[in-house]
């Protein structure tokens, strides 16, 4: 999966589009080697510059609306990303001003055109070509706002994560410095991708392993469930509520050694918070740094999580205790996602092969 918004074009302002068409049309003037009369001369020249101002400016939008996916057609992951990160109805209306503008040029270009063809007076050709310029021009400027703006979504856009929608998914929470990232790489087995995304000042972790020819994927989202929702604000409460569409486990983790900054009561109540929000989800949790922490605050913390109904698991991402055991337990709830993908995909494999033997 790669992000919906990777080809978006970087959106010209208002002055370059203007800028480049015209300094085409003179470029192309200029190298025209024309056939006739003067009269003849003068008005190829000027449809060329009226013709290549047109070309220029309509590929250049029509590219950014090609290359610009419909917000309403991305799968529910993006789309909750895209309503949190920019105003969808000022994203559409901007897009639907832009091709406006490519209509109107079109029919301003056939007119002039048709116009300067017929014309027999080589002035009232150069004020035909000089209208046509200043209409244009009027155009792209009355979309100066809807291009500046579609620019600045475009380079928040470019930065959502790049993950994979189909594969079954775990999502690491817990405060900073519990070890998530640690964990992530101890279960993938592989350097996770790092990227700053514009709900995290932190950065998205992601990774994938593979068990029995099945693939998986893992990721840790810091800035996001590291902290307590009252302080968290509107753009990464929207962006948690995404993930909702892309998790299918919660790896919970406790630092029970304290040494990650936080007492065993504030990681209490933040899993309380996290608990609430994806109580739909199955939860694994995990009591990491075990083999530095305190006997005492252990069981504390592992009778706090047995009073929820949940099994808590004593590992060392460090050092490799317990690792073996939580990777059987995520697999166990994501199998059974997994062979479902599986079988899924191997069913469109022999579909096609169906297909391309009645041909």
């Amino acid at each position: 999966m790669k992000n919906p918004f990777e080809k978006m074009p970087t959106v010209l302002t208002a002055d370059e589009l203007i800028n480049k068409a015209f300094h085409r049309a003179e470029k192309a003037a200029a190298t025209l080697t024309p056939k006739g009369g003067p009269k003849a001369k003068a008005r190829q020249r000027e449809e060329l510059r009226v013709r290549t101002v047109s070309n220029v400016l309509r590929d250049s939008l029509k590219k950014l609306l090609d290359r610009t996916p419909g917000v309403s057609e991305l799968p529910e992951f993006y789309r909750e990303l895209v309503d949190t990160l920019v105003d969808r109805n000022q994203f559409h209306r901007s897009l639907g001003r832009v091709n406006w503008a490519i209509k109107t040029i079109r029919t301003l270009e056939q007119r002039y055109a048709e116009k300067i063809r017929y014309s027999r007076d080589p002035v009232e050709i150069s004020k035909l070509r000089r209208a046509y310029y200043g209409r244009i021009a009027s155009i792209i400027k009355d979309i100066a706002d809807d291009l500046e703006y579609l620019n600045q979504a475009r380079n928040v856009l470019k930065n959502l994560p790049v993950v994979d929608l189909e594969l079954p998914t775990v999502v690491i929470a817990g405060h900073p410095n519990v070890g998530k990232s640690t964990l992530l790489r101890a279960l993938t087995n592989a350097k996770p991708e790092v990227a700053t995304y514009p709900f995290t000042t932190k950065g998205i972790n992601v990774g994938q392993f593979e068990e029995h020819y099945l693939r998986y994927q893992v990721i840790d989202t810091p800035g996001l469930l590291d902290r307590p929702l009252s302080e968290r604000n509107e753009v990464e409460k929207q962006a948690v509520l995404a993930l909702k569409h892309l998790g299918r486990v919660i790896v919970y983790i406790f630092d029970p050694s304290e040494y990650c900054g936080y007492p065993v009561d504030e990681q209490t109540h933040l899993f309380e918070e996290i608990y609430r929000e994806f109580g739909e989800f199955p939860f694994i949790v995990v009591l990491n740094k075990v083999d530095i922490a305190e006997e005492e605050k252990i069981r504390i913390i592992e009778e706090f999580i047995r009073s929820k109904g949940l099994e808590p698991l004593r590992v060392s991402a460090l050092n490799g205790e317990g690792l073996g055991e939580l990777r059987e337990r995520v697999v166990g709830v994501v199998k059974p996602l997994a062979e479902e993908r599986a079988k899924k995909s191997m069913e469109r494999e022999i579909e096609r092969y169906r297909e391309g033997l009645e041909f």
